[in-house]
């Protein structure tokens, strides 16, 4: 995801605002907007409503946090490295949560 596609979306302000903070080049800045992780928590929290709902840890070593709003209306994937920062890597609207015990695997009849 690019930043330019970001700015084109409901992120834009948050978008623009991380990359502000962003001391790196404009092609590093392009990727995907980075700042500290309660830089980003924050201005999800206060803009757009979302909260942490799940975290997971990679087999590389980050985590990787999906924050949505509690009607659901959004949601923010972010990648955070270990040193603390965060990176978008997706946003969405119609965020739905799962309940893995009542999901069956497709294929699988389980």
């Amino acid at each position: 995801m690019s930043l330019a596609s970001l700015s084109a979306g409901p992120m834009a302000g948050l978008a623009l605002a991380l990359s502000a903070l962003q001391p790196a080049p404009a092609a590093a800045q392009a990727e995907s907007p980075c700042a500290p992780y309660e830089i980003v928590a924050a201005a999800l929290n206060e803009r757009y409503h979302e909260a942490p709902v799940v975290r997971m840890l990679s087999d590389r070593g980050f985590v990787i946090e999906v924050l949505a709003s509690a009607d659901g209306a959004s949601f923010t994937v972010l990648g955070i490295q270990p040193t603390g920062g965060a990176c978008v890597l997706a946003t969405g609207s119609a965020f739905t949560p799962v309940d893995p015990a009542a999901t069956s695997v497709p294929g699988t009849g389980a």
